[in-house]
């Protein structure tokens, strides 16, 4: 059954305010931002200076650049929907069933995505060809009435034929729009709607989050970058050890790290002192190994790990390292890699002890190039689920630099024999939303200090929050300032919990002095101050008269 067609409706940006087929984007910062953009469109002069609140800010490349609720900038969406007939008269807002606009991710190669949700659950980013294209209803149960034909047997095909594709129940998001008051569109004389545009969500993506796959160039098992970033005996290469022969000490490591100062009781302070030269051979050879046994600890969980790192288990034990040969020895010692190394880790890293003398092998074999290609990929295995619990869930903004676009549009109630449809505006110009470190050109947040010099004032500073604090911390903070700078201070073994109080805004002024002193230490390395710090002469502060 064919039905007449609807009269053509267009939607846009207010006709007089030079937007064209696009939805016209505001940036406000005033606090009732809503009510005034309304009271601006009831006149031209109003509408002419909405103009000049136009979203104009750009990122290097020329991007038009949003900013976040944070930054203090709000984005208000405008659009007008008329009717394209002579005179073209505004379309009467009864007529409207809802507006919306919808927010949509440019992929590769600008294919649009748009944030889906199925059965009650986030899906996440999904190209716009799962449902059809990008001008079809975002709405599930929208959509399939537009593909009815009026024949019932094949409308029924159609129906079952719809439900066995899953990405028919795929519902995008819509951001609500609101028509304006019909006292607005009467004194504009149009029919406007407006929307808020949100660049900050707390949603996250019902899906895992994905790590690199073995093809893939950029970090894959087989990348240079995934390999580069490892430790000679990780790659499969022959790597130096440090002390062959010797038995594994636990103050190793805070030699290599130059932690303290004194030399350990029973160590030999040459050795000490040359660990702690990052210029000497037996240092370089004593951090890469420690290196080596954190990459395994801390990115691939080697020692802690279940079955999601048995395969690199059984390759680090089919590796054995040569031990070096006593005085009188003529048959060669081994110990097999995984062994060694968790039990070094313990020692090392844990500061535990182990059973017997854990003695440092000669050196690291290299591997040949079949078993270099089964480690890589069994290390590329074991980061992907540290990579899972690490990353969690990804969210709606959460890819930095992505570029969007908005698109609007308003869905026309039956008319006659006309079934419902939906009208939309053209794309958006591209834009980034702003990280929530970037000024917006907003004034800063005003946080006056009290004045430390007033004794009176300090005394009216209260304790208004407290800390509860373990006896290990309360040890550590009761001995010296002194050793605990050069890192001798103790945690005890024995002691009390306390309760201690501060005041918050002294502890405002600490964090402020500390603050200065750290920007100074850093700007001789960043120099950054110049960007960072601004102070200005304020020409009164306090209530104190003129020369008091």
């Amino acid at each position: 059954m064919q039905h007449p067609p609807h009269h053509p409706v267009l939607v846009g940006a207010p006709r007089d305010m030079n937007g064209g087929a696009r939805p016209m984007l505001l940036q406000r910062s005033d606090d009732d931002f809503i009510e005034a953009t309304l009271d601006d469109l009831r006149t031209p002069t109003g509408r002419q200076t909405l103009q000049g609140l136009r979203a104009h800010a750009t990122d290097r490349q020329g991007t038009l650049k949003l900013f976040q609720p944070i930054q203090r900038q709000f984005h208000l969406a405008l659009v007008e929907a008329w009717c394209d007939l002579p005179g073209t008269p505004r379309i009467d807002g009864a007529k409207v069933d809802s507006a919306g606009m919808v927010l949509r991710r440019l992929g590769s190669g600008n294919r649009h995505e748009g944030w889906m949700r199925s059965k009650g659950r986030v899906r996440g980013w999904l190209p716009l060809a799962r449902v059809g294209g990008d001008s079809v209803d975002p709405g599930a149960a929208q959509r399939p009435l537009a593909a009815l034909t009026g024949v019932a047997d094949i409308d029924r095909k159609l129906t079952v034929f719809a439900r066995e594709n899953t990405d028919t129940a795929l519902n995008e998001d819509v951001i609500p729009m609101y028509l304006a008051p019909p006292d607005v569109c009467t004194e504009a004389g149009k029919t406007l709607f407006y929307g808020m545009v949100p660049t900050l969500s707390s949603e996250l993506c019902e899906a895992e989050p994905v790590f690199a796959v073995a093809g893939d160039a950029t970090f894959g098992p087989q990348s240079a970058e995934f390999r580069n970033h490892l430790v000679e005996a990780l790659r499969g290469d022959a790597m130096d050890l440090p002390f062959p022969g010797e038995a594994v000490q636990a103050w190793w490591f805070d030699a290599a790290e130059s932690l303290g100062t004194d030399v350990p009781s029973g160590v030999n302070t040459t050795q000490f002192n040359d660990l702690k030269k990052s210029t000497s051979d037996a240092s370089r050879r004593l951090r890469r190994f420690v290196m080596l046994l954190r990459q395994l600890s801390v990115e691939f969980n080697a020692f802690e790990g279940g079955t999601e790192v048995a395969e690199l288990k059984a390759l680090l034990h089919a590796i054995e390292l040569p031990l070096v040969l006593r005085q009188g020895e003529t048959v060669p010692r081994k110990v097999r890699a995984d062994e060694f190394l968790s039990r070094a880790s313990t020692v090392l890293l844990d500061k535990g002890s182990v059973s017997g003398t854990l003695e440092m092998p000669a050196t690291w074999p290299a591997l040949g190039d079949t078993a270099k290609r089964q480690l890589a990929a069994a290390l590329h295995k074991s980061l992907e689920p540290r990579f899972k619990a690490i990353k969690g869930k990804s969210g709606r903004f959460d890819e930095p630099a992505a570029r969007y676009v908005l698109r609007a549009f308003v869905r026309l109630k039956p008319e006659g024999g006309c079934p419902a449809r939906i009208v939309w505006s053209e794309a958006s110009q591209p834009f980034v939303i702003a990280p929530w470190y970037e000024g917006a050109g907003a004034p800063p947040v005003q946080i006056p200090l009290p004045d430390p010099s007033d004794r009176n004032l300090l005394r009216s500073l209260k304790p208004n929050v407290a800390f509860v604090v373990p006896p290990s911390i309360q040890n550590l903070l009761a001995g010296s300032a002194k050793d605990l700078m050069e890192g001798k201070g103790s945690t005890g073994s024995l002691g009390i919990t306390w309760i201690c109080s501060f005041s918050i805004p002294v502890i405002t002024i600490c964090a402020f002095i500390v603050l200065n002193i750290f920007l100074s230490l850093f700007n001789i390395v960043f120099g950054w101050m110049f960007f960072l710090k601004i102070c200005l002469p304020f020409p009164k502060f306090g209530n104190k008269p003129p020369g008091g």
